[in-house]
């Protein structure tokens, strides 16, 4: 078993970033800023320094078929966990939050990508965590509080009632104890969502979150996926890459026009982990 980490920075510049024609240029040592028209001055552009992470095992066993009582067969939850940051480059700053859409503001994919025949990966449970106290501690943490400890307490029940074969799985997803909850009760912070890539051919897991969140917990984010993985490896060979890739959007016309800078670069300049499952 090996746990990989993979990260990295980007720097780029986002043109017309409140229409639908918005487009980005990826920065690099030797870009003249002078030269792109993102300067301060200029309301239509801006420059932005992002921060990417992914870690996660990457030769998980595969589990057995449908638990049940009688067979005891052995189910095996594994955790991938990601961080996004935003920030700004000196020189370049501006008010970058207060242009976010209030309402989908962020989106967080993680794409679940086979390669050949590869055995099923299996989304169960998904988190978005925050450390607590907010930033206003009174208005929002006061009423998230007693809900934080309901969410890790279900969480753990979905680990210890549908696969109680899994002894660790309960602590395991106890690591949900600083989960942000969904909603507070003035509030949606954020949601899950899954959706077939159509252009990657893939099944993807979505985080929607709202710029709310990011005022009231800062800018680098982090969250975790927790899947099993179903099949034979004899039959099915192949591997799965998990790949992350965040958006941001400035747009109100459309919950789906964001800035996805990570579309320039290639397949394997991405952030991602190649998974191959294994047997026991």
């Amino acid at each position: 078993m090996a746990e990989r980490i993979k990260r990295k920075i980007i720097d780029f510049v986002a043109n017309d970033y409140k229409t639908v024609n918005r487009h980005t240029e990826i920065l690099t040592e030797k870009s003249d800023l002078s030269k792109i028209g993102a300067q301060p001055e200029n309301k239509n552009n801006f420059i932005q320094r992002w921060y990417l992470s992914l870690q996660g095992e990457d030769t998980p066993v595969v589990s057995a078929g449908a638990f049940s009582h009688e067979s005891k067969a052995e189910q095996r939850i594994y955790r991938y966990d990601w961080a996004f940051g935003m920030t700004l480059l000196e020189g370049f700053w501006w008010n970058w939050q207060e242009d976010l859409r209030k309402e989908n503001a962020l989106a967080v994919h993680l794409l679940l990508q086979p390669s050949g025949d590869a055995p099923e990966i299996i989304p169960v449970a998904g988190t978005l965590s925050a450390l607590h106290p907010s930033r206003n501690t009174k208005s929002i943490w006061d009423t998230a509080w007693p809900k934080i400890p309901k969410a890790a307490a279900e969480l753990a029940k979905i680990g210890s009632s549908a696969l109680p074969a899994l002894e660790y799985a309960s602590s395991s997803l106890l690591f949900a104890s600083n989960v942000l909850e969904s909603h507070t009760e003035n509030q949606k912070n954020w949601f899950l969502y899954q959706f077939f890539d159509e252009k990657l051919k893939c099944p993807t897991v979505e985080w929607r979150i709202n710029k709310q969140v990011i005022i009231e917990y800062g800018p680098l984010l982090r969250g975790s996926l927790y899947a099993v993985f179903h099949g034979s490896t004899e039959l099915h060979p192949g591997h799965i890459r998990i790949q992350l890739r965040p958006q941001a959007g400035y747009y109100e016309g459309d919950d789906l026009t964001s800035i996805v800078p990570t579309n320039k670069f290639e397949k394997d300049q991405q952030v991602y982990i190649d998974v191959k499952p294994r047997d026991i």
